[in-house]
């Protein structure tokens, strides 16, 4: 099959409605003295090489937290996030519903074989949480134009992300349809957040990636139970009201089927710079 008779096929491939199928959540902790570096690496090359290069991702957003946010971050008794103020960026990406599986394996395929083998990769640098994730609900605080599909376009200033784990597997259902339903629209309105949506994390159907002098990408180890919220802020988080994150975070603790693994704000890098590089420690 020659190259044009393959990009007519993906070009026909349908669905190609503008929807939310799935997302790359990958939040990464550059390692000490190598930050300046890491910046320019995934900036230059990595978010599009690496991301927005595939087929059926049609939308990614990178955002950062400088020291001042990681101090935000409250406690939790067992955080997804090792040590618990790791993870100085997060980038965001989504795919078309019906191609998640189609755009996994163009991203283990480029990585694997088009980008790390001719040195395109970033040895100096963990992941602290990354893994593909299935898209489960939006919710909306005010009635318009705005959609889910279009968060990461939208330009918000701040991001909050939260990361909720079931008691197990078989009561992860539940807590979706109580957070959805009930427990997520009673603070999201009135509040400085605009959205939050909801994916859960998937394994790596396509292997795991490795890539010589560091260890292969883990997947979260609460897959299966799991649960991803993104708030999109309308203002800076410094200015997050904690109390009532607190009475969000008190609600999901009195679940006995529910806990709170991470909670963490974000801001949009500043694409073009290296601002908040020399913030970050």
């Amino acid at each position: 099959m020659d190259r044009t008779e393959l990009y007519t096929q993906i070009g026909l491939h349908l669905p190609n409605d503008v929807a939310i199928g799935g997302a790359l959540i990958t939040m990464v902790e550059p390692h000490a003295g190598h930050e300046l570096a890491y910046n320019r690496w995934y900036e230059d090359d990595h978010f599009y090489s690496g991301a927005m290069h595939g087929p059926w991702t049609f939308a990614g957003r990178r955002f950062v937290a400088p020291r001042v946010l990681r101090d935000r971050r409250p406690a939790v008794a067992s955080s997804a996030v090792q040590p618990p103020d790791a993870g100085c960026y997060i980038s965001l990406y989504w795919t078309t519903r019906g191609h998640e599986e189609d755009n996994e394996r163009w991203s283990y395929v480029a990585m694997a074989e088009a980008l790390m083998p001719h040195g395109r990769g970033f040895t100096e640098r963990t992941h602290v949480y990354t893994a593909f994730h299935r898209y489960r609900f939006g919710l909306v605080r005010d009635p318009g134009p705005m959609k889910p599909h279009l968060a990461l376009d939208a330009g918000f200033p701040g991001l909050l992300v939260e990361i909720v784990d079931a008691a197990s597997p078989d009561e992860l259902p539940e807590l979706e349809a109580w957070l959805r339903d009930e427990h997520l629209p009673r603070f999201l309105a009135g509040s400085a957040s605009a959205m939050v949506l909801a994916f859960t994390p998937v394994p790596f159907t396509q292997g795991r990636i490795e890539q010589p002098g560091t260890p292969a990408v883990q997947p979260p180890e609460g897959v299966g139970k799991q649960l991803c919220l993104l708030w999109f802020l309308d203002h800076y988080p410094r200015e997050l009201d904690d109390r009532t994150l607190r009475a969000h975070h008190d609600g999901i603790a009195a679940r006995s089927s529910a806990e709170l693994r991470f909670s963490g704000p974000f801001i949009p890098t500043d694409v073009g710079t290296n601002r908040y590089v020399d913030e970050l420690r």
